[in-house]
């Protein structure tokens, strides 16, 4: 299993090179439970399932959970005593390693350019699922909702994220959290309905690319038989080396990206989730509709859209802002659903948001 080179405690994993090294001493680990290491730290903080690990572990064989569970109990004893490091079993479902990963060469923990570092969390919901959550910058809170699989680490890591939560963190404190599943609550939909729910707790929304219902709430055939289709193929290709399944959705997230970047974000949507997650989080971008919510956002709102965007038509974008009294609607010169710094409608996004905000904070 070819990859980079994680470093996490006193271990630094190298991939490629299938060795592991402990405080600078090797480390040896049979074959598979090598390659159970490398799932695991990929996947670091996230709950890897069972039955996932085995199908990407034994692809093309049949085996019991058993075998899974020799590998990870020979891990236990490799990772013991390693301060900041934990190898949880969440009991019927599978595995979280629990640890400060990063690539060879990354500070830990993630920093800005100007060495200003992020300040990770966890909290617990109320059924009691942990959620990790971070703060970076200083200023008013400026909170921005998860969107298709976020990762509070990974973003950083990718050019795909990173200009965007510089922009946003520049004179403000930027909070960020891993949804459930680790992606996909559809960002703007759920600003939206938040803002419309706690109106003593919002002053002002930017929704970026947003829409107001999900594929399946429009009620059109044909667009739901396509994305059916696709979630069936994700629960199968999604997890693979093979980024050929997950090109398609970085194609129509990024169609004027480099090679460079599209292969970072092939690579950071499969980091990022598991195949069913994956498939379930678009089922659940499918149900979204907060049309009737729209008319009860009382604060100044801006909303940016690409005019070209292939994953969320502008249309949809416009409809959003319709909905909402005194919206402001900026269309981009843009195909890609999320602007890049290389094209020149990133000066007008990055000009537009911090001209809103810097009113914003004169009220």
């Amino acid at each position: 299993m070819a990859g980079p080179v994680y470093t996490f405690g006193p271990f630094r994993l190298e991939a490629r090179e299938r060795r592991l090294l402990r405080d600078g001493a090797v480390v040896s680990i049979p074959g598979k439970a090598f390659d159970t290491l490398v799932l695991l730290v990929e996947g670091a903080g996230s709950l890897q399932r069972q039955q996932e690990l085995i199908d990407r572990l034994w692809p093309d064989t049949f085996v019991e959970p058993n075998n899974l569970q020799y590998n990870v109990s020979l891990l236990r004893r490799v990772l013991e005593g390693a301060d900041g490091v934990q190898l949880e079993t969440v009991r019927g479902q599978g595995y979280r390693l629990v640890a400060d990963v990063s690539r060879a060469g990354e500070s830990s923990p993630v920093r800005r350019r100007d060495g200003t570092a992020q300040r990770t969390h966890v909290c617990k919901a109320e059924d009691g699922t942990r959620l990790a959550y971070a703060r970076l910058g200083d200023g008013p809170p400026l909170v921005k909702a998860a969107n298709w699989l976020s990762h509070l680490e990974l973003d950083w890591r990718f050019e795909v994220w990173r200009h965007w939560l510089d922009l946003f963190s520049r004179r403000h404190t930027l909070v960020r959290y891993d949804a459930r599943g680790n992606g996909l609550s559809e960002g703007a939909s759920v600003a939206v309905a938040y803002a419309a729910r706690h109106p003593e707790r919002v002053s002002a929304l930017i929704l970026v690319g947003g829409c107001a219902r999900g594929w399946r709430a429009k009620n059109k055939p044909r667009l739901t038989q396509a994305f059916e289709a696709m979630m069936v193929l994700m629960r199968q290709g999604w997890g693979g080396r093979n980024a050929a399944f997950r090109q398609i959705f970085t194609t129509r997230f990024f169609p004027d990206s480099s090679q460079a970047l599209a292969e970072e974000f092939n690579e950071l949507q499969r980091l990022t989730t598991t195949p069913d997650n994956a498939a379930d989080l678009l089922s659940a971008l499918g149900d979204i509709d907060i049309r009737d919510q729209l008319s009860s956002v009382r604060v100044p709102t801006l909303v940016l859209h690409s005019r070209e965007d292939a994953v969320v038509p502008m249309k949809d974008g416009l409809e959003l802002a319709g909905g909402i009294a005194g919206a402001r609607f900026v269309p981009l010169e843009s195909r890609n659903h999320m602007v890049l710094p290389t094209e020149p409608a990133w000066a007008r996004f990055s000009s537009e948001v911090e001209a809103f905000l810097a009113q914003e904070s004169l009220r």
